[in-house]
């Protein structure tokens, strides 16, 4: 019953994050990317506060991680933006898949040069068969979107990347506490970046974009709590695997509430990048110890 529980959490949150692109589309043009960034984020980290605070999660930060704390808060605080850009100026599902696998290079990339991680056979086949899922993805989306909107979701894949790496060296401290951390980050850097490029500050109101705005909120507070939650009762490598079923989601949102066409290349691609991703959790569940 707790596998089974710990199943359909990781598949809940698998929905929420898939949502992603979902409101991104229906908030559109409507609030620019730098302030639904900083507006969500302000949200977010008012409501994860009193949360900390009766847990007693809130403890000081060791001197000796700050330097790694700051480089998980200039990550972090690029995950918003670049990725809402994207899926308002691509198809749903070309923006995930661009934006998974470059953030899987990156995890690769910064767990060796950084975190001391091997170089296994796994991890090596893993990378080139991504490399080659995202050359698919990217040389479409060349020749059907901006080239700048390709950037901006590759941008989110490297932020959300070195986010989720360098999050490792934080370990002693709980995931919510590093949760409100990043949603703080994320609007103490995106509030001044919005104001100089003078966007437009939405004031709120009873109307569809802070609505989808607070759709967006929600499944972001749920995902988080639902993988948290979930991976208490599986193994890392079943979590892994659940999780990439955000990329199915996302792809399936678009062709079924956008009408986005999947093309045979993208379709190829984002099966190199499923297997990609998929490898090493199927190789962790095979040779874990009985």
């Amino acid at each position: 019953m707790n596998k089974t529980y710990g199943i359909t959490l990781l598949l809940f949150s698998s929905l929420m994050f898939g949502s992603y692109g979902v409101w991104s589309k229906l908030i559109g043009a409507s609030m620019s990317p730098f302030f639904q960034g900083w507006s969500r984020g302000l949200v977010i980290s008012l409501i994860l506060l009193p949360v900390l605070y009766y847990l007693r999660l809130i403890v000081p930060i060791k001197r000796e991680d700050w330097k790694w704390l700051a480089v998980f808060a200039v990550f972090t605080s690029a995950t918003q933006a670049p990725l809402f850009y994207a899926f308002t100026h691509m198809d749903i599902g070309s923006a995930t898949l661009l934006f998974f696998t470059s953030m899987l290079l990156t995890m690769y990339a910064v767990g060796f040069l950084f975190l001391g991680e091997g170089v296994t056979d796994v991890k090596i086949t893993s990378f080139v068969i991504a490399c080659a899922g995202m050359y698919m993805v990217f040389s479409f989306s060349l020749a059907a979107f901006s080239i700048f909107a390709a950037l901006m979701a590759v941008l989110n894949g490297v932020a959300s990347g070195g986010e989720v790496s360098f999050s490792k060296r934080l370990l002693p401290y709980s995931a919510l506490y590093l949760s409100w951390i990043s949603w703080t980050a994320i609007f103490l850097v995106n509030a001044p970046i919005s104001l100089f490029l003078h966007e437009a500050q939405v004031p709120l109101a009873l109307s569809s974009p802070w609505f989808w705005q607070l759709c967006y909120t929600i499944a972001s507070l749920l995902g988080f709590w639902a993988v948290i939650e979930g991976l208490k009762y599986l193994e890392a490598g079943v979590g892994g695997l659940l999780g990439l079923l955000e990329i199915i989601f996302s792809i399936g949102f678009g062709i079924i509430l956008f009408g986005e066409k999947l093309t045979s290349q993208v379709a190829i691609g984002a099966i190199l990048i499923l297997t990609a991703a998929a490898l090493p959790h199927i190789r962790e569940l095979y040779t874990k110890p009985a």
